[in-house]
């Protein structure tokens, strides 16, 4: 065979492998199945917890905070001098006594003798009273019986009967000092209370003027509270003059590991702003403080709650809801974020009570948000319940508006016709 003729027959071999390998390549592409396109996913927004706003009706409370201490405190004084004879079982620190109880009892012997020779000083002067009275009366008589109209005073014993009235009415005040005096050695209660101290024991010699022990009225227990001046905006208190109905108080203490309470009332403001801290203060007074399950005792640390002016559009929200003091963030329909002005009443806890363009509805944000933006979307997690009602009424008002806007213009129309 030519070699020509060979070379050619090889070139054709190769060739159609080639073109066989070239369709097997183009038919496994052809029939590979082809990937499916990805759609991009939309992003969600970030979710904020919200709660709904329900402005309401609602009395201030202003806290303020102070020790308790009775309306009296005062130092028991003797009035007279001895030995102290006896002493009351209530005459002991903490002990409790009546008004008029005798505290401790002062000898008395020494006083019921200056009474007796008082008494009896009394007795003479009043005689020669008596003695007196007879002399001007008979001098009277001589004087007339001369014939005169005119009479000398000294003849009628005109200074002798008003020395002798005058010695009298002197020895009856010894007579009253020394009753005084026998009184005074039983030192009794000027009210009803508690003794906080004594300094004296049964034995002991005291002088007019010496300290017998501390005592406390039980009656009426007091408060002083500091306010600020925007705590005394938020109170009803006339100053200047005198309070009367004045504030409801509710003291709080923790008293032998359990939480107490107290009712109250604001009586008076002090006369002048502690020059200090500039607080004006509020005195609070609780009647009959020793009564009840729990004493409110004198020296206690009490926090108080003020009952103060009352608003028709407060809203309580958490703390966190408000931001720089000034606004909140609100949710519309399409939870698109939006920012409200408001204005910050108090803060109690971690509460704060807020008044400004709220309705009740309102989403307010009470989450930490990152970053916040005017119309920004989020996706609202509410922690209470929407109120009751509130968009059912809408829709049924927008509903009945629409049917009276419908029948107005179906009227038009006939009437037209």
């Amino acid at each position: 065979m030519n070699p020509s003729n060979k070379r050619s027959s090889k070139n054709k071999v190769l060739g159609i492998v080639a073109l066989v390998g070239v369709a097997a390549v183009a038919a496994v592409v052809l029939m590979a199945p082809k990937p499916e396109e990805k759609v991009a996913e939309a992003a969600l927004p970030p979710v904020a917890d919200i709660l709904y706003a329900e402005p309401g009706r609602h009395t201030l409370l202003v806290p303020s905070q102070g020790s308790v201490h009775a309306r009296h405190e005062i130092e028991v004084v003797a009035r007279v001098g001895g030995v102290i004879e006896s002493v009351s079982d209530a005459f002991v620190p903490g002990g409790f006594f009546q008004k008029s109880d005798s505290l401790l009892q002062i000898e008395p012997a020494d006083y019921r003798y200056q009474l007796t020779r008082a008494q009896s000083q009394v007795a003479n002067a009043a005689a020669t009273l008596a003695q007196e009275e007879g002399r001007a009366k008979q001098a009277k008589r001589e004087w007339r019986d001369l014939g005169s109209e005119t009479a000398n005073a000294l003849f009628l014993r005109k200074p002798q009967l008003a020395a002798a009235s005058a010695a009298l009415d002197a020895a009856k005040a010894d007579r009253d000092q020394a009753k005084l005096d026998l009184e005074r050695t039983a030192v009794k209660a000027p009210f009803a209370g508690r003794v906080v101290e004594t300094l004296v024991d049964i034995g002991q010699y005291v002088t007019a003027g010496t300290k017998l022990a501390r005592i406390h009225s039980v009656g009426v227990a007091e408060v002083r509270l500091p306010l600020t001046d925007h705590q005394l905006s938020l109170l009803e208190l006339p100053l200047g003059r005198a309070i009367e109905n004045g504030p409801a108080v509710r003291l709080s203490a923790n008293l032998a590991g359990q939480s107490r309470e107290w009712r109250g009332q604001i009586v008076r403001t002090e006369a002048a702003i502690d020059p200090n801290s500039r607080f004006v203060y509020a005195v609070a007074q609780v009647q009959n403080p020793y009564q009840g399950d729990a004493p409110l005792i004198n020296g206690l640390f009490v926090e108080a709650q003020i009952a103060g002016k009352t608003y028709d559009d407060i809203t309580l929200l958490p703390r966190q809801a408000l931001h720089e003091g000034d606004h909140i963030l609100v949710l519309n329909e399409e939870n698109q974020l939006g920012f409200r002005d408001v204005e910050l009443l108090q803060a109690v806890g971690e509460e704060v009570w807020l008044r400004g363009d709220i309705a009740t509805g309102d989403k307010v944000v009470i989450s930490s948000l990152g970053y916040s933006r005017e119309g920004m979307v989020l996706s609202p997690n509410p922690l209470n319940e929407q109120p009751s009602g509130l968009f059912l009424g809408e829709k049924t008002q927008e509903k009945e508006t629409e049917a009276e806007a419908s029948g107005g213009s179906s009227a038009s129309a006939q009437g037209a016709y």
